[in-house]
């Protein structure tokens, strides 16, 4: 005895009671479209990170910030090394100045309508009370706030190795 499956029936879902069939290919975008829909729905929220690989503190921000991009999947984190990457120094010190933050060291962290520098449960409470603002009301990325020029700023590692040019320089010509 042949067993030949019926091609119609591998691909049409039957609901009973509604009268028919619909197949699986138009039952398939229907979700996917669905999916899109709903994912489409879920805000965006942008948050930037300035850390520098010599500081203690920032490794305490970094696992906070991890747990909150754990919590909120919708978070998305940019992050950015200050100390080794003088462009990374300049995004900081120029965001901070269009963010009216007046004291600016690492950590920073910069989301929707907060700058906020330093560690601590305040500082905790502060970012995590603006990401949720921000999921539920909507917030444009920290870097629209960008004017055309970035600020001039030397980076720590800038100035150190400019320090040194100049004791040598002195050294040199004493």
């Amino acid at each position: 005895m042949d067993c030949q499956l019926d091609p119609s029936l591998v691909f049409a879902i039957h609901f009973p009671g509604e009268g028919g069939s619909v197949s699986l290919k138009r039952t398939l975008l229907g979700i996917l479209a669905a999916g899109l829909a709903f994912s489409a729905g879920a805000a965006e929220v942008e948050l930037h990170y300035f850390w520098s690989a010599t500081c203690p503190d920032c490794q305490v921000m970094w696992e906070f910030l991890r747990g909150l991009e754990e919590q909120y999947p919708e978070l998305e984190i940019v992050d950015h090394e200050v100390t080794f990457d003088p462009e990374g120094w300049r995004l900081m010190v120029t965001l901070a100045r269009e963010f009216g933050l007046e004291e600016v060291t690492t950590p920073t962290v910069i989301v929707g309508n907060l700058a906020i520098s330093g560690i601590g449960r305040a500082v905790e409470l502060r970012i995590q009370e603006e990401v949720e603002r921000c999921l539920a009301e909507g917030c444009p990325s920290p870097m629209a706030r960008l004017s055309e020029k970035q600020a001039f700023g030397l980076p720590p590692l800038e100035l150190l190795a400019l320090l040194a040019l100049g004791i040598l320089i002195v050294l040199y010509l004493s």
